[in-house]
């Protein structure tokens, strides 16, 4: 797949760091980034912008729990 251009590029990292602040803040940052990723890729199947969304979910609990354990101590 080729890359995309700049511009799309562009979009697509500010609509991702917009999901990210509204997961961070209230959650469903998804709502965000589910129909960003179906309008700019229109033959992405919805499986897999789900299964996009909730892999950016993953890297984003994962990277706060670690975030957390170092700066507080677990018992």
């Amino acid at each position: 797949m080729p890359l995309p251009d700049p511009a799309v590029l562009t979009l697509l990292i500010g609509g991702a760091v917009v999901a990210g602040w509204i997961d961070a803040v209230v959650g469903g940052g998804g709502l965000v980034l589910i129909p960003l990723l179906l309008i700019v890729f229109p033959s992405m199947a919805p499986a897999t912008a789900l299964g996009t969304n909730k892999l950016t979910a993953i890297w984003g609990t994962a990277t706060a729990a670690v975030l957390y354990l170092r700066r507080v101590s677990v018992d």
